[in-house]
């Protein structure tokens, strides 16, 4: 792309993060007390917000690293650890950066242990497909259980039916490209190989479905923290509103739209504004701040280039 082209693009991205940040603050600010807010955050159960960072670092990101490793195996075996490393990187870097930086950063750590780029990219296109297609699952009662307005049946609907077509697509290209001897087709299918083994697919089915329920109970902890009511119900809207938001990366870490997917859930079911961004903030940085801090840690202690550096060796004696 020329550079003045990129500039645009680059500027338009930076308008648009700008804008829809800005739509997210006038709806907070217009709708929230500040000393409320103060007072629900100030009176929240602090050992229940433990037990959510602890289930995200122990729970969440393990799961999510087991499911990496098991879509990865076609391609090269990592071990756990080492992609728990490299998950951890990717997400202090998406939390400090805008767009998703973070997977480019587990693209580029993944070619380091001579994973091609072309499979890395498969492999992380199986991986938000998986997630919207079973967050879509998990949501489909919510119709039946709550009183939604229309745009809310459009987007569960629309998450749903989107990621099962994006799903069938991804099971032709692992078909295809394994049919073709060579060429791009051929590299990407090999990041989607895992969809060509029953068991493995089945695993990852699993895991994904897995790595939602641990979310939900994260939720559910927030709510009960600041004195919400958590019902299944409850708890599946704010999943699937901060998804929602979360889709549009245009701001590091999300912050801003991952609070007001939050406290537009929580109003809907009858909590209090401030109760329910109190909810968004407390889901929110029990995740961004142990991700950044323990991410950075990792880089900074060079822990990631003595694992580079031990995979050079180990695909050197194996070639």
């Amino acid at each position: 792309m020329p550079a003045p082209a990129g500039r645009t693009w680059t500027s338009l991205r930076l308008l648009a993060a700008v804008a829809v940040l800005g739509v997210c603050l006038y709806y907070l600010a217009r709708r929230i007390e500040p000393a409320l807010l103060g007072r629900a955050l100030a009176r929240a159960d602090y050992h229940l917000v433990l037990v959510m960072t602890s289930a995200h670092l122990a729970l969440f990101l393990s799961i999510k690293t087991w499911r990496w490793q098991i879509m990865l195996a076609p391609i090269r075996h990592l071990p756990l650890t080492r992609l728990y490393q490299y998950c951890l990187a990717g997400c202090a870097i998406t939390n400090l950066f805008p767009a998703r930086a973070g997977q480019a950063v587990r693209v580029v750590l993944l070619r380091r242990d001579a994973v091609p780029v072309t499979s890395s990219i498969g492999v992380l296109a199986l991986e938000e497909i998986s997630n919207a297609a079973v967050l879509g699952l998990l949501c489909l009662p919510l119709p039946f259980l709550l009183s939604l307005p229309v745009r809310v049946h459009f987007t569960l609907g629309f998450v749903t039916g989107g990621a099962a077509v994006a799903l069938g697509v991804l099971v032709w290209l692992a078909l295809a490209g394994r049919a073709r001897p060579g060429g791009l087709l051929r590299r990407i299918s090999e990041g989607l190989a895992v969809l060509g083994r029953g068991r493995a697919a089945l695993a990852v089915l699993g895991l994904t479905v897995a790595m939602w329920l641990v979310d939900l109970g994260q939720i559910a902890l927030a709510m009960w923290a600041v004195g919400v009511p958590p019902s299944y119900a409850g708890v599946a809207l704010v999943l699937l509103l901060v998804n929602v938001t979360n889709a549009l990366p245009v701001t590091p870490g999300q912050v801003g739209l991952f609070e007001a997917g939050a406290t537009a859930a929580c109003v809907a079911i009858g909590a209090t504004p401030e109760q329910g961004l109190a909810v968004g903030v407390l889901y929110h940085f029990t995740q961004l701040i142990p991700e950044t801090v323990i991410g950075l840690s990792v880089l900074g202690r060079g822990a990631l280039g003595r694992t580079w550096r031990a995979a050079r060796v180990e695909a050197a004696s194996e070639s």
